[in-house]
C-alpha cells in the first residue's frame, strides 16, 4: 500500500478548541440572536473558525428542525468541504435549539419577502425567476436566473446575485451537485420561482437513494478502456470522504480488446464486493478497465478506512494488487470520469 505524505494537517485541535468554547458560549448565542449585542461573542467565533481555516465561512440561519442553526461552512471551495464537514461531525447532536450544518441550507421559501441591496439597487428577491434546461449526459441542470433589476446591473453584479439566490432555495450541496452551468441573463424570460425550480431539482435526485451510474469509453495509450461512474461526481455527496484509494487489479484472461473474458469478470466482480463490502468508511466511485487491468476508485473519510483494506486484498488469483491511497479532498483523481 503506498501513501502519499500530506501536505497540511488536519486542524483537529482547532475544531476540538471550536466545540470545547461552544459548550460554554452556546447560551450568549441565544441571547444574541434574540436581539442582545454581542461584539465580543463575533469576536471569539470568528477567530476560533478561522483557527480551523482561514477561508471557512459562519453564520446563524434559520433552521427547519430547530430554533436555530450554526453553519460553518467552505464558502464553495471544494478542498475546505470536508474541513467543515469534520467540524460538525465532531459536536454535539442537534436539538431543539440548535441544529449544526457544513454547508449552507436551501429552502424554498427563502426569497419571499426578502430584500437585497447591491450596488445602490434595492432588490425584492421574490421577483428572481429561473429556467432549469436538463442536460441528460451530465445529469444536471443547467439554470437561468432574472430578475427585473439584472438589466440595470454589471454583470459582476448579476452574477453574484444569482450564486446568492440558488444557494438560499437550494442549499450549497444542491448547487455544487446538481447544478451546472449558471447563467444571471439581463433579457426576461425565465418564469419558474424558487419553489419551482427547488421541486424540479429534488425530482432530478433519486428518490430511493440509490446510486445511478453512467458508462463510458474511450482510448487510453492506444488501448481500448471502458468506464463506469457514480453520477453526479462530485464530492459534495460524501462530505469528508477526501481521502482517494485506488485499487489496481490485473487479470490474465482477456478478450481481443484486453477486456476481461466473463468468468474473469464475474470472479473481478465478486472481488471488487467483498472488499467494498468490507471497508467500512468508503464508498466505491467508479471502475475503469483497459489492457489487463480494473481499477477501482474509492474514497474514504479516514486513514483507518483506508488501512482496512489491507487484509482484504490477499488471494487474489491473477497476481498482486496494487493500492494506492493520496489526500484528494477536490477529487481531482476523478475529475476525468466526472462532466
Amino acid at each position: 500500500m503506498i501513501f502519499k505524505r500530506r501536505k497540511k494537517a488536519e486542524p483537529a485541535s482547532a475544531i476540538t478548541a471550536f466545540w470545547d468554547w461552544w459548550a460554554h458560549a452556546r447560551p450568549r448565542a441565544e441571547k444574541m440572536i434574540a436581539g442582545g449585542p454581542d461584539d465580543a461573542f463575533i469576536e471569539e467565533i470568528s477567530g476560533l473558525v478561522a483557527a480551523i481555516h482561514p477561508d471557512l465561512h459562519w453564520e446563524f440561519a434559520p433552521s427547519t428542525t430547530a430554533q436555530h442553526l450554526l453553519v460553518v461552512s467552505s464558502g464553495g471551495s471544494a478542498e475546505l468541504r470536508s474541513v467543515a464537514e469534520r467540524w460538525r461531525r465532531a459536536g454535539p447532536a442537534p436539538d431543539d435549539v440548535f441544529g449544526y450544518a457544513a454547508a449552507r441550507q436551501g429552502r424554498p421559501d427563502a426569497l419571499d419577502g426578502a430584500r437585497l441591496a447591491i450596488g445602490g439597487h434595492h432588490l425584492d428577491l421574490g421577483d428572481l425567476r429561473f429556467r432549469a434546461e436538463h442536460d441528460e449526459d451530465r445529469d444536471c441542470m443547467d439554470v437561468e436566473v432574472w430578475h427585473p433589476a439584472f438589466a440595470d446591473l454589471p454583470e459582476e453584479a448579476r452574477g453574484q446575485i444569482a450564486f446568492l439566490s440558488l444557494d438560499w432555495v437550494l442549499g450549497e450541496d444542491t448547487v455544487e451537485i446538481w447544478v451546472g452551468a449558471i447563467d444571471a441573463v439581463a433579457g426576461h424570460g425565465p418564469d419558474l420561482t424558487g419553489a419551482e425550480l427547488a421541486a424540479l431539482i429534488a425530482a432530478l435526485q433519486p428518490a430511493d437513494g440509490q446510486p445511478r451510474w453512467r458508462n463510458l469509453s474511450g482510448i487510453r495509450g492506444g488501448k481500448p478502456i471502458i468506464a463506469m461512474a457514480q453520477t453526479r461526481l462530485r464530492p459534495a455527496r460524501w462530505p469528508g470522504h477526501d481521502l482517494h484509494i485506488r485499487m489496481d487489479v490485473p487479470y490474465l484472461a482477456k478478450d481481443g480488446n484486453g477486456f476481461p473474458e466473463p468468468d474473469t469478470l464475474a470472479a473481478l466482480r465478486a472481488f471488487e464486493d467483498h472488499v467494498a463490502g468490507h471497508a467500512d468508511g468508503t464508498v466505491v466511485v467508479a471502475h475503469e478497465t483497459t489492457d489487463g487491468v480494473r481499477t477501482t476508485h474509492l474514497y474514504a473519510d479516514s486513514p483507518v478506512a483506508a488501512e482496512v483494506l489491507k487484509p482484504l486484498i490477499g488471494g487474489w488469483q491473477d497476481g498482486r494488487v496494487r493500492i494506492t491511497v493520496t489526500p484528494d479532498p477536490q477529487w481531482e483523481q476523478v475529475e476525468h470520469l466526472a462532466p
